[in-house]
């Protein structure tokens, strides 16, 4: 039976904070000199009372280390053990009478000492539990006494061991996930009287939304294939690119139906989400050739196919692309034209002589051109002025008795102005699978062929009105240059028909070695005896598949560098030979008409070559990549 007013000890345990106990006095050893011992009062030291610690006598030889004898016995206190827990020395039992309280002794002067001092007895330590507990039993393992202050921060006891234990339990951590958004008010409202009436609202409001939103891609879309189209790009580049912009915006549901002059986008949304299936239509009424902005156009349908670029972005770099100036002003195309034909003339077998006038003509031709088209007249009539213009300036000196042959600078001066980007577009087209935009551009191509025809006709009947001297059909160039100086006219006349076609000289020194390569396919073809109709082919296929190649490595749309590369193999002067007999010798009517139809024959062997060609290096160009510089990559503005 145990006692009123006393408990059972709690069992000792460490890892639990002691609560606050009443201070008692513990013992403390102090250093003190032989001048301290007056200062101590009168504290005597008896060497064989058992109060005192029971010192080592290496520690008790010190010449610095006091006693402080307390006035009541008080419990022993346990020196610091080692780490081995069956060496420790267990703690005797403390008294059970509480002491009075007592003043502690003045601190004596500090003063080094060889070991450190022990703890004191903290209160709430777990080394030094209240005696207000009572006396506990002896732990089996006493941890080693805490001389410092723990970091809060390192945990205290043995270093765990790491790695996976087996056996091991965790603790498991419920935690409770509140809601973080604010709840949909509109969800409060489904058993009140409005709550039909809000969705049948707020559904109409997102469909709205949804509507605006494919509007306002469908919109961009358009403007690019507009853009595209007035550049002279083909149907396929821009169908490609509608179809990247309205699948990388978000735009699924759309159909692209693309004509000579128009652009139809059908979006046909699922009508379960209460949209509204609408049809968009732009028509293209003026195109100005401009192959820098082709370019741009192509670069930025690459940004947004790899994901680079937002519909605002895109939206803006249109606009700057549709207003930027071209690279060259109007007077270097008329400039480059007659450079093109300066190198045209001696290709085909004329005089440097004929070379120069054609050069001069062409100049005077295309001012011509230009003064036509500022007022207003159509490009059949302003083409037919230009014809008439070059046929009397060679008619002239032919009657003049200039060293020139008139119909080598006549089939110089026609060729800027046949419309060789049709007839190579409306053939891609109708490879591509769009017969009638090739039909439609087949018929405009007509249409300008026929106002040269016309030009050509009218002239050689103000020959004759005149009494100018009739032509000899039979009568050829029969110079001959080196091969090495054709080429290099060849280059150049790629070169200069570029800048007719503004591009930047990146993409005019490609067309330059492109038509090279492709000179080189064309001597090669004769060498091995090939037909004169197939030459033309097999060269053009020869600059459609190098065209292709250094697009890819430009970042350009392989019509940039194809197109002005296969000008030479066009057959001007067998073109002119057709209309002049067609026109004037009654005999050689049947004679024109098949030299006319061969020279469509070998237009479209040439546009069809070009086309087989681009085929044949897709699947190279499909593992290339852009490989110049980023400066030349990125778009330019302004």
């Amino acid at each position: 039976m145990e006692q009123e007013g006393t408990q059972e000890p709690a069992r000792f345990d460490p890892r639990i904070a002691e609560p606050p106990a009443v201070p008692t006095l513990i013992p403390v050893l102090r250093p003190a000199g032989a001048e301290d011992a007056a200062a101590v009062g009168d504290l005597t030291l008896d060497p064989e009372d058992p109060g005192l610690l029971d010192l080592d006598p290496a520690e008790s030889a010190h010449p610095a280390a006091v006693a402080v004898e307390p006035t009541e016995p008080l419990p022993p206190v346990v020196r610091p053990a080692a780490a081995d827990p069956v060496s420790a020395p267990e703690p005797q039992p403390e008294e059970s009478a509480e002491p009075e309280a007592e003043t502690l002794p003045e601190p004596a002067a500090d003063a080094p000492l060889t070991e450190p001092p022990l703890s004191e007895q903290v209160p709430t330590s777990v080394l030094a539990p209240a005696e207000a507990d009572g006396a506990l039993p002896a732990p089996d393992v006493i941890p080693e006494p805490d001389i410092t202050v723990p970091d809060p921060v390192v945990p205290a006891g043995p270093p765990e061991k790491r790695g996976r234990r087996r056996g091991r339990r965790s603790r498991e951590v419920f935690v409770e996930n509140l809601p973080t958004q604010a709840l949909v008010l509109a969800d409060r409202l489904h058993s009140s009287p409005y709550g039909r009436r809000m969705r049948s609202t707020l559904q109409q409001r997102r469909a709205e939304a949804q509507a605006l939103e494919a509007r306002t891609t469908l919109d961009f879309a358009l403007k690019l294939g507009e853009t595209m189209f007035s550049f002279g790009a083909a149907s396929l580049d821009v169908e490609t690119s509608i179809i990247v912009a309205t699948q990388a915006y978000g735009i699924l549901e759309t159909e692209v139906d693309l004509t000579n002059q128009s652009i139809s986008l059908n979006y046909a949304p699922d009508s379960s989400r209460g949209e509204a299936p609408f049809t968009l239509q732009r028509v293209v009424r003026s195109s100005s050739v401009n192959f820098e902005g082709l370019v741009a156009v192509h670069r930025l349908v690459e940004e947004i196919a790899a994901g680079e670029v937002d519909r605002a972005e895109a939206q803006r770099r249109l606009v700057e692309i549709r207003h930027q100036p071209k690279p060259f002003p109007a007077v270097f195309e008329v400039l480059f034209s007659g450079v093109f034909v300066a190198c045209f003339v001696p290709f085909i077998g004329g005089t440097w002589t004929g070379a120069a006038l054609g050069m001069v003509s062409t100049w005077l031709v295309f001012w011509l051109k230009v003064q036509a088209d500022k007022a207003r007249f159509p490009e059949i009539f302003s083409t037919m002025f230009g014809a008439i213009t070059a046929t009397v300036i060679a008619l002239m000196a032919h009657a003049l008795d200039l060293p020139v042959n008139p119909a080598l600078v006549i089939a110089g001066g026609i060729m800027m102005l046949l419309p060789t980007a049709r007839f190579v577009t409306a053939v891609q087209d109708a490879i591509h699978g769009f017969p009638v935009t090739a039909a439609g551009r087949f018929l405009s191509a007509l249409l300008v062929f026929a106002g040269v025809m016309a030009g050509i006709m009218i002239a050689v009947g103000i020959g004759d009105l005149v009494g100018f001297e009739q032509l000899d059909l039979a009568e050829a160039g029969t110079l001959s240059y080196p091969p090495l100086l054709l080429l290099g006219l060849v280059m150049a006349a790629g070169m200069a028909d570029a800048v007719v076609e503004q591009s930047r000289w990146p993409q005019i020194l490609a067309c330059g070695l492109v038509s090279g390569a492709g000179f080189g396919a064309y001597l090669a073809a004769q060498q091995i005896g090939v037909s004169d109709r197939l030459v033309p082919a097999v060269a053009a296929a020869a600059v459609g598949f190098l065209g292709r190649l250094v697009a890819q490595r430009l970042a350009a749309p392989a019509l940039v560098i194809v197109l002005p590369s296969m000008l030479f193999l066009l057959p001007g002067l067998t073109m002119f030979r057709s209309v002049y007999g067609f026109t004037v010798e009654t005999g050689a009517t049947l004679l024109g008409v098949e030299g006319l139809f061969n020279a469509a024959v070998i237009v479209v062997a040439i546009a069809a070559g070009v086309a087989f060609g681009n085929t044949l290096a897709k699947p190279i160009t499909d593992r290339m990549g852009t490989l110049l510089p980023t400066e030349l990559v990125m778009h330019q503005r302004g």
